[in-house]
């Protein structure tokens, strides 16, 4: 795989939390720019999610492939879990389509946050924010990470729903697949890397004029790392685009929290409910996010 000594560097992060860890083999395959074939990959994930003795499943890295990976389940196993347990599930970016499956397949929460090679170098941010949400302490927010710009409400108010969202182009992907999630009384969350703004306008505009959000309790926009204009011809700025896109949605819209990409990490709990008050520049849990994950 590409990153291997990123990837190592965060499995001794996670080694030094207390966690016992077990790499699977198939993680350093190489197969273009995949981990190994599409059915490897989709064994591999069946037997994490079927073994009784793994509290935790942390991807190694985001990159490309997930939705290949869905796509080659055997569904029949992974809806043999139903009612089982759930296990932590915990990824970002390309792993938004798994979050998905996830949620649709067994009604699962799961954790939009840092993949092993993200936990390399990780900041105090990034590792508070994990720790707490494993703890499943009550009250958790989710503010802006001490040395970033402020938050900017791109529309005022408070709103409550279910925590949704993640890479807004695979939300995007996911769109008319069996595994498309409703955001109809969500607080959805948008993040995305290394896109033009027109990509962005793209996947935002699809999203909207396809109903898509319409419902939508609220939005958090996250860290969009790479995205300014690559050339010198003439752009809209992402803060102007989400404000002429959503602020005709009428709910609450806060933008620029350390979700995704970015430096810093939060680890968001996606199923659970929340409020954002877009005013504050605060996203609270309103419930704890999971049965305490213990290290050792």
């Amino acid at each position: 795989m590409r990153d291997r000594a990123r990837a190592e560097a965060g499995l001794r992060t996670l080694g030094a939390e207390g966690y016992v860890l077990e790499v699977d083999p198939g993680c350093w395959e190489v197969h273009g720019y995949l981990a190994g074939p599409d059915e490897a990959r989709a064994e591999s994930l069946l037997r994490a999610l079927e073994r009784p003795d793994l509290d935790a499943i942390v991807c190694l890295r985001g990159g490309y492939g997930a939705g290949r990976t869905a796509a080659a389940l055997d569904l029949d196993r992974l809806r043999a879990l139903r009612g089982a347990p759930p296990k932590v599930f915990l990824g970002f970016s390309d792993v938004t389509v798994l979050h998905a499956v996830l949620a649709a397949e067994l009604s699962w929460v799961t954790y939009y946050g840092p993949v092993v090679t993200t936990l390399a170098e990780p900041t105090p941010y990034t590792m508070a924010s994990l720790r707490a949400v494993l703890a499943g302490r009550d009250g958790l927010e989710v503010r802006q990470a001490p040395d970033r710009p402020a938050t900017r409400a791109l529309a005022g108010g408070k709103a409550e729903g279910v925590l949704s969202g993640g890479c807004l182009a695979l939300l995007d992907w996911l769109v008319a697949t069996p595994w498309e999630p409703s955001f109809a009384g969500a607080i959805l969350c948008l993040e995305d890397v290394g896109c033009e703004p027109y990509e962005i306008d793209r996947y935002v505009s699809h999203l909207v004029v396809s109903g898509r959000l319409a419902g939508v309790a609220g939005v958090v926009v996250g860290e969009h790392a790479g995205c300014e204009p690559a050339g010198e011809e003439p752009s809209q700025t992402l803060e102007e685009i989400y404000t002429e896109l959503l602020a005709p949605l009428g709910v609450p819209v806060l933008f620029d929290l350390p979700i995704g990409h970015g430096a810093h990490q939060a680890t968001l709990p996606l199923g659970v409910a929340a409020e954002l008050d877009a005013d504050a520049g605060v996203l609270r849990l309103l419930e704890p996010a999971t049965e305490p994950v213990t290290s050792g």
